[in-house]
């Protein structure tokens, strides 16, 4: 699956496909066990990392202030997240060392998928937000003899997919090759409308 033809591609990044794909490797035995284990060991590893600049805070007292100077990053003004903190787009491994150097510890590898995880964290939460709604909304019903044709907003190549399968509910619909993710919300809509007699 080429990334840039993928609705939701800050999850499917190049960067993460080890441990994304982890699972399914597993599943079917291509991998050893060293390679395994050195793929777990790094996700536990960028877990931890994530969890405590999720968790802690960094505050604009006069001496972090002057340590963000020196590193020539931007001032903070208010009790922030680390996560937030490093998200910011000058950050690199020398200044997350200077800022944290507990994170040391970790391996160049790791420390770049924390400066990753952490530039995309907030993206990434409102994508999987944007999952979890569009998971719901999947299991919305189809009406028996809904009037594709009518729905302003579908290209006459979905109409007629969506004609010839006559899907059930959403998620069949969303299984039909060319049916985009914006088609099935265009559809959601007229769903609802149609419950609320607005059409």
């Amino acid at each position: 699956m080429f990334t840039s033809r993928a609705e939701y591609r800050l999850l499917l990044r190049e960067d993460n496909a080890d441990r994304r794909l982890l699972h399914h490797a597993k599943r079917i035995g291509i991998l050893d066990e060293v390679h395994i284990a050195r793929v777990e060991q790094k996700q536990v590893q960028i877990d931890e990392a994530l969890r405590y600049l999720k968790e802690n805070f960094a505050t604009p007292t006069k001496e972090f202030l002057q340590r963000l100077e020196a590193l020539g990053l931007q001032k903070i003004n208010d009790k922030t997240a680390w996560i937030d903190v490093i998200a910011r787009g000058e950050f690199d491994k020398e200044k997350l060392l200077a800022l944290l150097p507990d994170f040391a510890r970790y391996s160049d590898e790791v420390i770049d998928q924390i400066l990753i995880e952490a530039k995309y964290y907030r993206y990434i939460e409102k994508q999987a937000a944007q999952i979890a709604q569009m998971k719901e909304m999947l299991k919305v019903k189809i009406p028996e003899n809904f009037d594709f044709v009518s729905v302003q907003g579908l290209s006459n190549e979905v109409v007629e997919k969506l004609q010839t399968a006559n899907p059930p509910t959403l998620f069949s619909a969303s299984q039909i090759s060319g049916v985009t993710p914006a088609a099935i919300e265009i559809l959601h809509v007229y769903i609802k409308m149609r419950q609320k007699g607005k059409i």
